[in-house]
């Protein structure tokens, strides 16, 4: 997760006062279906700076609530997807409730292993109906899908007729990549956030999508609950059309580059060392060679966190890996944590 910088939380607060008073009592009516025309108009000008590519954009209540509305649009529960391994198991929450159908293809340092799936792809008697990528900065593995990588993922789609859903809330914070959207729209659909580049707790994600039958059922899906609070949707226009966050990409970038570094070089000093290489993002996967589990229990007692890799695998593998984060933690402190963690798996093998 991202905690919003000092100077960001001055513009929101602004951005409110102003909202307010230009809006009054109708920036706290109900949202209509599919975001506001207001937002909408500015999430087209942020698409088009990074490179994502145009179509029919659908507003969400973040990434999360996306990807929930396409498992609803999409899939039903005899319909088999193949998704990443490791993968973001949150999402695979929103898949799994609408389809136990799920099958892992492995990732390496280039992204998901697409020579795997095509060999899979050739022996199914039907293909699958999604696959789900986070191909930039993923999600727990740090790792960024190359260029040859996505154009063949892009080939298999077209060839074998499945729909990517690329889940990308990190490319504004990573060094530029053409998305799988741009490079085949017809074939892949697009998920957005804002939640790295501004502020998590506005909830502000998007669909972009070529299809207008599904632009028009994630809307109808939307009136079920509404989608994103009026004054957040107004808000983060009014923050788009200052040209705040566009003008801070190429600073923000930096910012997490250099404490991914740092986070990498202070493994490396103490002996540990990745097992995928990360190339933007939060995050990094680290075999620890001991139980998760019992390695937290330790590392909480001095002061230091992170998260049991093992959920993210659905191969009933890496109990003994561990997905640590540099996004929310100031970068002078990095060095100490992994020290403390060191100190921690120190402990566990004198126990």
């Amino acid at each position: 997760m991202t905690r919003p910088e000092p100077h960001t939380i001055g513009k929101l607060r602004e951005a409110y006062t102003q909202i307010i008073e230009e809006y009054g009592a109708k920036s706290f009516f109900y949202p209509g279906a599919g975001g506001l025309d207001q937002l909408i108009h500015q999430l087209k000008k942020w698409c088009a700076t990074l490179d994502i590519g145009g179509g029919e954009i659908i507003v969400t209540s973040g990434a999360q609530h996306a990807i929930t509305q396409l498992c609803a649009a999409l899939l039903s529960a005899q319909d088999a997807y193949i998704h990443e391994n490791p993968t973001f198991v949150e999402t695979m929450n929103s898949f799994l409730f609408y389809s136990p159908q799920g099958e892992p293809v492995a990732v390496d340092d280039q992204g998901i292993q697409t020579s795997i799936l095509e060999s899979r792809l050739k022996t199914r008697k039907s293909p699958p109906k999604l696959l789900y990528t986070v191909p930039t900065a993923h999600n727990p593995s740090g790792v960024t899908m190359s260029e040859e990588r996505r154009k063949h993922l892009v080939e298999l789609a077209q060839k074998y007729g499945f729909t990517i859903i690329e889940d990308d809330p990190y490319r504004p914070i990573s060094k530029p990549t053409r998305t799988l959207y741009s490079m085949s729209p017809e074939n892949v659909v697009y998920v957005g956030s804002l939640s790295k580049a501004l502020a998590p707790g506005l909830r502000i994600g998007f669909v972009i999508t070529t299809s207008h039958a599904l632009a028009e059922k994630l809307r109808d899906l939307e009136q079920m609950d509404f989608s994103t609070s009026t004054v957040n949707q107004l808000v983060t226009a009014k923050i788009l059309e200052s040209d705040l966050i566009q003008s801070k990409l190429g600073d923000l970038r930096e910012h997490y580059a250099s404490k991914m570094r740092l986070m990498l070089e202070s493994l490396r000093e103490n002996g540990l060392k990745p097992i995928y290489q990360p190339q933007d993002g939060f995050f990094c996967l680290v075999n620890t060679n001991t139980y998760a589990e019992e390695l937290l229990l330790k590392a909480v007692k001095l002061g230091v966190a992170f998260v049991p890799a093992s959920e993210f695998y659905f191969d009933n593998t890496g109990h003994t890996n561990i997905r640590l984060s540099i996004g929310p933690v100031d970068k002078s402190l990095i060095p100490e944590g992994v020290n403390r963690l060191v100190k921690a798996l120190n402990q566990n093998e004198q126990a």
